[in-house]
């Protein structure tokens, strides 16, 4: 919001300075962004522009007389506003003009008067100077008067051509089958049905509360002019506007909220300006078509409230001064506080706190001592789900991958590609009013950001990049209620990470690489003894041969990991690079609910490796749940999977698993002879089980 001193100043006297006043304003909420001097302005010596960054619930501020109402209330000076042309009850406005108004709960009022005998012609210097430094650009002296009276009230108003409005009836309703509409600045806009449209009878003559139409436009020949002064609902025209890209200054003062109650008060000053500007002769009557709302009521300011939220007591006269200086009325005093009635421009005071705020705002925080609360020190509980997440957040790092936060939308194109843990079985959740045109969908992985994220490391010669995310994903169940989850995704692209002072380059990292990360992630979390790894239902956005999905043992599934599909890499410009996405609210879910402690133990423990061949398609987590469940021998502590081997002297059609099984006794050293023999015995009952030979 931009104004001027001087043109401040006819509302509200005030002896400090520009500087001063600015202050005041920004200790007050109203934080002035910048104060540049002017030329100066007739004989009143040099003048101010003053910018106000104006927070969305105070939409009566941005107006002048809303600033100068303020200034009022924060000097203890006389507010008084600018002189009008009053309306009266003539009867002769309804054989000029008719209003109807088809959609109430869109437009709660609308109201309109007529001037006569306008003589168009170029705005005073004085006008075009003010209304320029205010950003907005002089077009003559009747459209100058409505942007001049937007500008002092907060109400937006328009005028049409008399002339031309053929059917003398405006009608206020939704486009519905009208698809197209030319707006004043001569661009076709496509129409949606829900937009609201001020109508000539059945044709379009403006885009409501937004901007009007090229046909009713007041020229040089106009004589008789409509004024046009009313109140939108604020959602409808942000939609509106936001849809076509028209943001114009009566949009950004509706979406905010205009008082309901000033549309008669615009019209009238507006009257008064054209009758001195312009030669207009007013008609006396005025339209006003108004809907029935639910009255406002009164809120109970009790005083203990007061004292208790602001920490001091501030007496019923300063209360109430503080109270009537903004314009509210006190409709009542009991033992507990005040009867307040909010004015009609003042939309954001709802609830006593509100008022209260008000009172800390006039009063002045800085008159309210700092004094530290009388409490019981106490450490807060974290819920199960916050330590889970810190747990794994801790874990990731330390295995040197670093954290991602992306925005939850994705393309239909890439929830199409990704499905995530759902598996293509579920249907996005779509955005109605997207950021991004592109990203219409809430997304259903956490692959899409991190492969957003690996483009942009490659852009920049990243010649490696590890990096995790852990968020929500979204999707519509089968009944098309919308269900998010947590999960934990992963994206890991070069080589091993070179350790100690080896010049030798380290292998590039594989699947198994990545799976020991998930299995990490899987034995924090306690669950690793309930899980299999199985080569079914594999993602379609993973390469068919380097991929495997985590199941619970009930069969529920829990993520994937594997190697991007070269076809999707190729497409969307990656390297090939390796990725896991797992359903960390399923997983936390079976996490054992007691902690179990055992002693360190006492004696060492003696370590046999096993090396057998098996069919190309068994998978090596099988015999590691046999040994653990089957086979289940006291002395076995730990069994767990470090190579596979396929090619000479494997034959074709075969693999090579080798597995490391550790054995330990609570209560001795164990022998050799007592390992040699239970491992000798162990790889015979492998053989007969699963037809598996030694590997030579």
């Amino acid at each position: 919001m931009k104004l001027t001193v001087h043109w401040l100043k006819e509302f509200v006297s005030f002896r400090g300075s520009p500087q001063k006043i600015a202050e005041a304003l920004t200790m007050a909420g109203l934080e002035v962004e910048s104060l540049v001097p002017l030329p100066a302005e007739g004989e009143g010596g040099n003048d101010w522009l003053i910018e106000i960054s104006v927070t969305p619930n105070r939409g009566d501020c941005l107006g002048i007389l809303g600033v100068a109402r303020e200034i009022a209330a924060l000097t203890g000076e006389h507010f008084r506003l600018p002189p009008t042309s009053p309306h009266a009850g003539d009867p002769t406005l309804k054989q000029v003009i008719d209003v109807k108004v088809m959609h109430p709960r869109l437009c709660p009022r609308y109201s309109a008067r007529v001037v006569q005998s306008v003589r168009v012609a170029p705005s005073p210097s004085w006008m075009q100077s003010r209304l320029e430094a205010c950003a907005i650009r002089s077009i003559n002296n009747v459209v100058d008067v409505t942007n001049w009276v937007m500008l002092e009230t907060g109400q937006p108003l328009h005028a049409f051509d008399l002339a031309r409005l053929t059917s003398k009836r405006i009608v206020v309703r939704r486009a519905g089958a009208i698809k197209k509409f030319v707006t004043l600045d001569g661009i076709e806009r496509q129409l949606a049905p829900e937009d609201l449209l001020i109508c000539d009878g059945g044709a379009p003559t403006a885009l409501a509360g937004i901007m009007g139409g090229e046909d009713s436009e007041v020229r040089a020949d106009t004589q008789s002019v409509l004024l046009e002064s009313a109140h939108f609902d604020p959602l409808t025209i942000r939609r509106t506007a936001k849809r076509l890209g028209l943001h114009s200054e009566a949009s950004h003062r509706f979406e905010r909220g205009v008082d309901p109650e000033g549309t008669l008060y615009a019209l009238d000053r507006a009257v008064f300006l054209l009758e001195k500007m312009a030669g207009g002769i007013p008609l006396k009557g005025v339209v006003d078509r108004r809907a029935r709302q639910k009255g406002t009521k009164p809120i109970l300011l009790r005083t203990e409230k007061v004292k208790g939220l602001l920490g001091i007591g501030l007496s019923p006269k300063e209360t109430e001064r503080i109270l009537k200086s903004l314009g509210l009325k006190i409709q009542g005093r009991t033992k507990a506080g005040l009867r307040v009635m909010p004015p009609s421009f003042r939309r954001d005071l709802t609830r006593e706190v509100d008022l209260i705020e008000e009172l800390a705002r006039l009063h002045s925080y800085d008159r309210i001592p700092s004094t530290l609360p009388l409490v019981q020190p106490g450490g807060g509980k974290v819920d199960a789900r916050l330590r889970w997440e810190r747990k794994i957040r801790s874990f990731m790092v330390g295995e040197g991958l670093s954290e991602m936060v992306n925005l939850p939308f994705a393309s239909s194109d890439m929830n199409r590609r990704f499905c995530g843990i759902w598996q293509g079985q579920r249907s996005p959740v779509a955005i109605l009013n997207p950021l991004v045109q592109g990203d219409a969908e809430m997304r259903l992985s956490l692959i899409p950001g991190l492969a957003g994220n690996l483009g942009a490391h490659i852009a920049q010669k990243a010649r490696g990049f590890r990096a995790f995310y852990l968020g929500k994903v979204f999707s519509l169940d089968p009944k098309g209620v919308p269900e998010e989850k947590e999960c934990l995704a992963g994206i890991i692209f070069g080589q091993r990470e070179r350790k100690g002072l080896r010049v030798m380059e380290e292998p590039p990292l594989t699947l198994l690489d990545v799976k020991g990360l998930v299995e990490g992630i899987l034995e924090l979390v306690g669950v690793e003894q309930s899980t299999v790894w199985t080569t079914s239902d594999i993602p379609s956005c993973l390469h068919p041969g380097k991929a495997a999905s985590l199941q619970f043992v009930d069969g529920s599934r829990m993520g994937y990991v594997g190697e991007l599909h070269p076809d999707l890499c190729e497409e969307l410009g990656l390297p090939s690079s390796l990725i896991f996405e797992l359903d960390i609210e399923g997983l936390v879910q079976y996490a054992p609910r007691q902690l179990t402690v055992r002693s360190l133990p006492r004696f060492p423990s003696v370590e046999r490796d096993l090396s057998i061949v098996l069919e190309d398609g068994f998978p090596a987590q099988r015999i590691v749940s046999w040994i653990k469940e089957q086979f289940n021998h006291s002395l076995i502590e730990n069994v767990h999977v470090f190579d596979q081997y396929k090619g000479a002297p494997v034959p074709e059609g075969k693999k090579s698993l080798a597995y490391t099984i550790s054995y330990r006794a609570k209560d001795r050293t164990l022998t050799d002879g007592e390992v040699n023999s239970l491992h000798r015995d162990l790889i015979s009952r492998i053989g007969e089980v699963f037809g598996a030979q030694l590997r030579e």
